[in-house]
């Protein structure tokens, strides 16, 4: 089939497609097209109004019962399935100092490189997970060893005194 040339390609994914006829000088494929796009200017327009449209969309969700528990119940299976990757992902890597993967809760993830987001903040997205993973460089370690990595870490920070006592960040006389 050769290529239309009245069809256009959408703005938002870049899919050709055929605008409706006698209609208006069409640029999305799809509402769903037009939405994403017009969001993703208020994101970078106007984050409080693109803040303020999503309250007002949750409060029209919530008042509608029904609409409601769907809301929850796939805000609950989208939680559920992020935390069951990031439960197989650090089972499949084990903590990279003594190698223990028994139980994914003694697994933890450390950054390595800079921290954006707290882990517990990016739970709620596999992207937002795998992103942080990417960029913090994280690297699994199990709670004890990540605890002593810390510790020795902040023990880096402080240097000796005159007198042998400890001095620098967290000391107080820093």
């Amino acid at each position: 089939m050769p290529f239309d040339l009245s069809a256009r390609l959408c703005v938002q994914c870049g899919v050709p497609f055929e605008p409706k006829p006698r209609g208006f000088n069409a640029k999305y494929c799809s509402d769903r097209c037009k939405r994403r796009n017009q969001r993703s200017r208020l994101l970078v327009d106007n984050p409080n109004q693109l803040k303020e449209a999503r309250r007002r969309s949750y409060q029209k969700t919530k008042s509608h019962p029904d609409r409601y528990d769907k809301h929850l119940s796939s805000c609950s299976k989208y939680r559920r399935t992020s935390r069951e990757w990031l439960s197989a992902y650090k089972l499949s890597i084990g903590c990279v100092d003594c190698g223990y993967k028994e139980h994914a809760a003694a697994l933890q993830l450390d950054h390595e490189g800079k921290k954006s987001v707290e882990i517990s903040e990016a739970r709620s997205s596999i992207a937002r997970l795998q992103r942080e993973i990417k960029d913090g460089d994280c690297k699994v370690r199990c709670a004890n060893c990540h605890s002593i990595r810390t510790w020795k870490n902040k023990q880096l920070d402080f240097t000796a005194g005159e007198n042998g006592e400890l001095v620098g960040a967290g000391c107080g006389d820093a």
